[in-house]
């Protein structure tokens, strides 16, 4: 039936073998219903563009009900088929739909059911990675081709001669497949499709979709004018659940407490490339001993409730060492890979005859867990799984899906009512945007109805962490200002294509920009900008972080106050934001984080300062734990949730000392206030900043040297300029930049690093003006005299007389390396040394 010695990814199928042994699987009552109606649209006689969508949610079988009836219909009718799909594991799918792997062909072949005369049928998958078939391989006599959009979308564009052959081949008989067809009316894709119409005047175009729906009205007249007859037949995620064709999906987290080693530098680096985790810290995780023992005892506690299960993990070793554990608490497990290894005792694992064993064993319940490399995520019939176990996180909603797909299959269909998915999750300093497998899967929904948000607690933990952190070590652990400001107010939520890591696959990736009180306008601002400007450039699923940098760096100065801002991901946000808009042609839409209020850790600190430590710290604890509040997700553990309850009643009782003097001083309010001659005075007399070199005049302030706060006057003498940021980072500091010697007699216990600089960053003065600061603020003084950089990579930095260059010598490797990572993410020169004399 099928020629063996062909690639992986062609097939020629001899139909008359095929017909005598067709397909086993048995449609289902939706499946028929679907069949009937899209036979129904096939026979009928429609002037016209044919165009129409199959709607079935997620595990409903579009690709086989596709397959089923492409071959009862069009391909025994003599038409030619180009499926067209996003991504490689869509072709592979919709390949392995046609006849199943070799380990499978005992179920038969849906190409069985294509009618004579037909003798044989040409399969063939393209795209451009490695593994399947390029373009310039496509031949005319092929019969069906399955590529990306990608691949054929371009092809069409330039008229290559292999790939039009084939479409002139098909004549009036040209029917295409439009997989994910929700994102059809995307510029580059709608385009295809209108193209091959107007070439090809009676060609058929059949969407597959779980969401066809749209509140963008200009993407409903695109969907419309693609598919003119709509949708040919859906069904509900509820109503497949009901009729037991579906398990119902119950979610599970399992928190690992271990904390990955991603560091700073690394994640910059990785987080705006929109891949999954890097294969370095993968490694970490697969090879965490003790990790993948309490993987394998999270089972073994729960074996009755967990049943068959499936666990997906990363690398052959990690399965061997879960596939022990298991054995060790008297679990019957087996492992599924591609690598072949030999045991110390001389057994043969992994590879094809292994594999085919040990899947076997598990379908004939010889086994209760299945340890695989994504083995079987797509193309092989496992149907009895109760649980899949996700060892690790993803950000690749693809293959989510494609796990928790394995776990879907009702009880009509030999699989559970339920189905548990257990997830690992552990400690992530970062913030990172997991896939989230979407609940709704074609769910049908009116447009007014509201669909219930739920907050991302571990976006808002790690951004609330950082800024709390940053805040109170800038400010001798003083938190500046309302607790609130530093909740963020709500969140955009971003979507996009991406390009993926085999560079002809794209994938949708979701990001959520966190949004904080004094950030609201500024994106608003951002927003309305981008809608007045040409956004093609951003359109692309090529696009890319580092390529728009400079770009993004310009719009983040001009839309946000970058030096007294303690977010670190503007320019990260915005690219989300454009590239969403981009493709989108509309706003992200916001979500208010509605829960803000309640987690007023100011309020907190009025409630219960004034009682004694014990009473404090029962009150606290009750409030950590209580299950209509967000605290333990938000922060880390307990300690950290009392240090800033301590760290807000501290700022408020500083602010009351502060009101307290204004109240019950002998001067009058007025006396405080700098009239607007003695600030030109000021600045005329000192016309940049006096710590760090600011010359920009918007950005310059009047600093009180000694602080009004501990009773310093108006004078001219007690008066001088410095920049925002200096200004903000002096706060109420007692230091004399006009002078040159450092007034300390000791060298001080730290060094305060400050944020490295994210606007002008190509710009020497800017790192110029940053060193000087940073220096200047350890000395208390306006110590250094003069920054030169040399080719080596060398900065020498001059000290005035008298101030001790050996005082920083402890410092600098650390802010050396600070510095050359910062610098090495944005593209710029490493720096390998800073030299201070």
């Amino acid at each position: 039936m099928v020629k063996e010695s062909e690639s992986d990814f062609y097939r020629k199928y001899d139909l008359i073998k095929a017909r005598k042994k067709p397909s086993k699987i048995n449609l289902a009552a939706h499946q028929v219903e679907a069949e009937t109606n899209l036979m129904n649209w096939l026979d009928k006689d429609i002037p016209g563009n044919k165009g129409g969508i199959l709607v079935l949610p997620t595990g409903g079988g579009k690709t086989f009900t596709a397959v089923r009836f492409l071959c009862q219909g069009p391909l025994s009718k003599g038409y030619k088929v180009l499926w067209l799909a996003h991504t490689h594991h869509l072709l592979e799918q919709a390949y392995y739909s046609f006849g199943p792997r070799e380990i499978d062909q005992s179920r038969g072949f849906e190409v069985g059911y294509i009618q004579e005369p037909r003798e044989k049928l040409n399969v063939r998958v393209v795209s451009g990675t490695q593994e399947h078939f390029n373009i310039q391989q496509i031949e005319p006599d092929d019969d069906v081709i399955i590529s990306t959009l990608q691949t054929v979308s371009s092809g069409y564009k330039r008229k290559q001669p292999h790939l039009m052959k084939f479409l002139e081949s098909a004549g009036d008989k040209l029917f295409v497949i439009f997989d994910e067809a929700h994102h059809s009316p995307a510029p580059s894709y709608r385009n295809l499709i209108l193209n091959l119409r107007e070439q090809f005047s009676q060609m058929y175009l059949l969407g597959l979709t779980a969401t066809p729906t749209y509140t963008d009205d200009k993407k409903k007249g695109w969907l419309k004018e693609l598919f003119p007859q709509d949708i040919l037949y859906q069904v509900t995620l509820n109503d497949l659940m009901a009729q037991s064709i579906l398990a119902k999906p119950l979610f599970e987290d399992s928190h690992t407490d271990v904390e990955p080693d991603f560091d700073e530098r690394e994640y910059k680096k990785w987080v705006n490339t929109y891949r999954d985790l890097p294969e370095n810290i993968i490694d970490q995780l697969a090879q965490n001993r003790s990790r993948n023992q309490f993987i394998a005892q999270a089972y073994a506690k729960n074996k009755d409730k967990y049943g068959k299960t499936l666990i997906f993990a990363d690398r052959w070793s990690q399965c061997v060492q879960l596939c022990e554990f298991l054995r060790k608490e008297g679990i019957r497990a087996g492992t599924m890979f591609s690598h072949v290894h030999q045991t110390g005792t001389g057994r043969i694992i992994g590879g094809g005859d292994a594999n085919a064993k040990v899947l076997n064993k598990f379908r004939n319940d010889e086994l209760d867990v299945l340890v695989n490399i994504r083995m079987l995520t797509e193309g092989t019939d496992v149907p009895d799984v109760n649980t899949v176990f996700l060892t690790r996180q993803t950000t690749s909603k693809i293959l989510l899906t494609q796990m928790i797909g394995r776990a879907l299959r009702g009880p009509k269909f030999g699989g559970t009512d339920l189905a548990y998915i257990v997830s690992f999750v552990d400690n992530w300093n970062q913030k990172i945007n997991w896939a989230e497998w979407d609940p709704l899967g074609g769910e049908i929904i009116p447009i007014d109805t509201p669909i219930p948000i739920r907050a991302p607690l571990d976006l808002i933990s790690i951004d609330l962490v950082r800024r709390l952190s940053r805040l109170m070590f800038q400010n001798k652990g003083i938190e500046v200002g309302p607790f609130l400001k530093n909740v963020p107010i709500g969140w955009y939520q971003t979507k996009f294509y991406v390009q993926s890591q085999n560079q002809d696959d794209y994938e949708e990736t979701s990001r959520l920009v966190m949004v904080f009180e004094d950030e609201k306008e500024s994106y608003a601002n951002f927003m309305g900008y981008l809608e007045s400007i040409d956004l093609s450039e951003f359109e692309s699923e090529e696009n890319s972080f580092d390529s728009k940098s400079e770009i993004l760096g310009e719009w983040a100065e001009t839309f946000f106050d970058l030096e007294n801002s303690l977010d670190d991901n503007i320019s990260s946000n915005l690219f989300n934001v454009a590239c969403h808009m981009g493709q989108e042609k509309e706003r992200p839409p916001f979500f208010e984080f509605e829960e803000r209020k309640n987690h007023d850790m100011d309020k907190l600190a009025r409630k219960y300062q004034n009682l004694q430590l014990f009473e404090v710290d029962d009150k606290l604890k009750l409030e950590f734990n209580r299950e209509d509040r967000y605290w333990d997700t938000i922060y880390p553990n307990y300690d950290s949730f009392i240090n800033q309850f301590y760290a807000c009643v501290r700022r408020m009782n500083e602010l009351k000392k502060e009101i307290s003097d204004d109240v019950y001083g002998t001067g009058n309010k007025g006396d405080d206030e700098l009239d607007d001659e003695t600030k030109r005075e000021v600045k005329k007399k000192y016309p940049s900043c006096l710590c760090c070199g600011e010359e920009k005049k918007k950005l310059l302030e009047v600093d009180h040297i000694n602080p009004r706060y501990f009773g310093g006057n108006n004078s001219i003498d007690n008066l001088q300029t410095l920049c925002r940021y200096c200004n903000t980072t002096k706060n109420t500091l007692e230091i004399d930049f006009r002078t040159k010697l450092t007034p300390l007699t000791k060298a001080p216990e730290t060094l305060r690093y400050f944020n490295p600089p994210r606007s002008h960053i190509k710009d020497d003065e800017t790192w110029n003006k940053y060193i000087k600061r940073i220096f200047n603020m350890f000395y208390c003084a306006s110590a250094v005299k003069t920054l030169n950089r040399d080719s080596n990579g060398e900065w020498r930095v001059e000290l005035y007389p008298g101030n001790d260059p050996k005082w920083l010598r402890p410092y600098l490797e650390g802010l050396t390396n600070k510095i050359s990572d910062n610098r090495e993410y944005w593209g710029l020169d490493e720096l390998k040394k800073i030299i201070v004399v």
